[in-house]
């Protein structure tokens, strides 16, 4: 798809977000309702990453230009945020300490059940071959019939 179109169908599936958000009246912001949006979309292989790529890629190669309004919005309202920094960095710890607990967890539930599909495809491999095994020794037996 060409970039024109690639933009279209990422404002749209954005729109589609607000939309929800406003007439619906789902209580998310409606770029995160387009974002999940966005990402069942691609889920369900409705829309296709390469279908989207070109876009995708400009925005996150200008990804830093992105900050530049909210960087500027807490400036604007610096005193305020200076008043509350011990609260801000409180929080600010503890949810980095909540993320990384949580991140934690599912890798090592990720990492069981990995560990036990594993298990599992070399149990039964191993069946397989004890199988074969008694096949072809009961052939030996019978001299070559089974």
């Amino acid at each position: 798809m060409r970039i024109p179109l690639q933009l279209a169908v990422i404002f749209a599936i954005c729109v589609a977000g607000e939309f929800l958000h406003r007439i619906v009246g789902i209580p998310l912001p409606g770029n995160i309702i387009g974002m999940v949006l966005l990402l069942a979309l691609l889920c369900l292989k409705i829309i296709k990453p390469e279908q989207i790529s070109g876009v995708s890629s400009f925005f996150l190669n200008h990804l830093a230009l992105f900050f530049l309004p909210p960087s500027i919005a807490i400036m604007a309202v610096g005193d305020d945020v200076l008043s509350k920094w011990p609260l801000l960095l409180f929080l600010c710890i503890v949810f980095t300490l909540a993320a990384l607990a949580v991140s934690g967890r599912c890798t090592q539930i990720f990492i069981r059940k990995q560990e036990y599909r594993e298990n599992l495809a070399l149990r039964a491999e191993r069946h397989a071959q004890r199988l074969a095994n008694r096949t072809s020794s009961n052939k030996v037996k019978n001299g070559g019939r089974p």
